[in-house]
């Protein structure tokens, strides 16, 4: 056939993340699996919040009325308007967003709108590390330069890696940082440790993108956004990633919003104009039936969705208690976080073993979702990571 133009292509590696979640759904349901974030319920099956199965039947009656034609290249208003209220409540103020496919095609786009605002060329981006797996990847297909910054210190989330590489630069830079319920780790900065690291990027040239995944996690909605708040009164230029995966239980629909805070009506219509631009040139306009969905839930079943939130924390909260009741000293400090995720201490040798001999599935780093885990079984998973301690 002669040279083939795909030989230039370099062998590509599979995502280690996906490619254990494909081994533990191969394995069959008597498994645990530690793998992807997604919230299980006690058979081990995606559970779908009671909020979201009734905003579904609400839709489903009125589908005759759905609209199937392309939607603006910004998303659904309702959609735009009921998610800008979670990020900011009632503050009267200008904020530019457009849908995306998911919390990652948010993070893509607003990586893509701060390259543009701080020149376009060897743009900074200080990413705190250990990171979400996909956090790096996202960054460098976006073009922007990674500077990784240490996150944990003794164990512990701390800002000094952050603010030691921060000063160091010594030009303008993004900082990527997470709205709690930490990912991989699940430790985040107390209030205090927020402040100093605010006050410390006051007096720099930054852009702060905040990644909100799991707004109603940790606490509830409103209090779960206090940093975007804490951001807007210090004067920081902030852009928002949310994402309705998790906390609308509807991964495959792929919903998310890229927001940015302007500083007047006349910065939000050139700002939403760029969105519109970027992701024009990525995928045009983002699916509209999860945005349909959460606009539906925070309109009418905004309580039961409250609700849904709450019951799944306190869940969260019983697996943590439960998992630091039944495992050794060493492992507590990793698992009093909160949200989905901690990262046990454990070796690569051991993780291996727990997949080979206890049919325990986790990435090779030991992170561990915990709302993946059915309560029953904790118990029987602290068993099994104490035989091959």
């Amino acid at each position: 056939m002669g040279y083939s133009y795909f030989s230039a292509l370099p062998i590509p590696k599979p995502d280690p993340l996906f490619a254990i979640a494909a081994e533990a759904q191969a394995a069959g349901p008597t498994v645990i699996n530690g793998t992807l974030g997604i919230y299980m319920d006690e058979d081990g099956k995606p559970l779908v919040l009671p909020s979201v199965k009734l905003a579904v039947a609400d839709l489903q009656e009125n589908l005759q009325t759905f609209s199937f034609s392309y939607p603006p290249l910004n998303g659904l208003p309702d959609f735009r308007e009921t998610v800008t209220r979670l990020l900011i409540g009632e503050r009267t103020i200008h904020v530019a967003s457009i849908a995306s496919t998911g919390g990652t095609g948010a993070l893509a786009i607003n990586l893509r709108l701060l390259k543009m605002m701080l020149g376009d060329r060897d743009v900074p981006m200080i990413v705190p590390t250990p990171a979400w797996a996909n956090h790096l990847p996202v960054c460098k297909w976006a073009g922007l330069s990674i500077v990784e910054a240490p996150y944990l210190e003794n164990g512990k989330a701390s800002i000094a890696g952050i603010v030691d590489v921060a000063k160091k630069i010594g030009k303008p830079f993004g900082l990527l940082l997470q709205v709690g319920c930490h990912n991989p780790t699940g430790l985040d900065l107390d209030d205090e440790q927020t402040a100093m690291l605010i006050a410390e990027l006051k007096k720099l040239s930054c852009i702060i993108l905040l990644d909100f995944a799991y707004q109603g996690f940790k606490e509830e909605p409103e209090q779960d956004a206090v940093l975007i708040g804490k951001c807007i009164d210090a004067g920081l230029t902030t852009l928002v990633t949310w994402s309705a995966s998790k906390n609308h239980s509807i991964y495959g629909l792929r919903t998310g919003l890229a927001a940015a805070i302007a500083s007047s009506e006349e910065e939000k219509k050139t700002v939403d104009g760029n969105y519109s631009t970027i992701t024009r040139g990525l995928h045009s306009a983002a699916p509209t039936f999860g945005q349909a969905i959460v606009a539906t839930v925070q309109k009418k079943f905004s309580k039961q969705w409250r609700d849904d939130l709450r019951s799944a924390r306190l869940l969260m909260k019983r697996k943590r208690e439960l998992l630091i009741h039944n495992l050794p000293d060493s492992f507590h400090a990793s698992l009093r976080g909160y949200g989905m995720f901690a990262i046990l201490p454990l070796t690569e040798p051991q993780v291996t073993r727990l997949k080979v001999e206890e049919q325990v599935f986790l990435p090779l780093d030991g992170r561990i979702n915990i709302a993946g885990i059915p309560e029953k079984r904790i118990r029987e998973l602290c068993g099994k990571i104490a035989r091959v301690m």
